[in-house]
């Protein structure tokens, strides 16, 4: 994976893999969709401290729920 400065890296506790799907936390929902205005299809770096860095994008966004899908490492 190339190193890209501009896309948000973000701590999650989940176990990451290719094609996991998973609903960001409050905060981070929060983050993603308020702050940073990402819509769908956004990607975003994911890490959980064991599986190394992925790649993922915003599924899908409601008002206050975020749904991530890992892509790949």
């Amino acid at each position: 994976m190339r190193a890209n400065y501009k896309m948000q890296r973000l701590f999650v506790p989940d176990d990451l893999g290719p094609g996991f799907e998973f609903d960001a936390g409050q905060q981070q929902s929060h983050y993603l969709a308020h702050v940073l205005r990402l819509g769908e299809g956004a990607e975003v770096l994911l890490f959980n401290g064991r599986d190394g860095e992925w790649s993922a994008a915003i599924a899908a966004k409601s008002k206050k729920v975020v749904r991530l899908r890992v892509r790949e490492q």
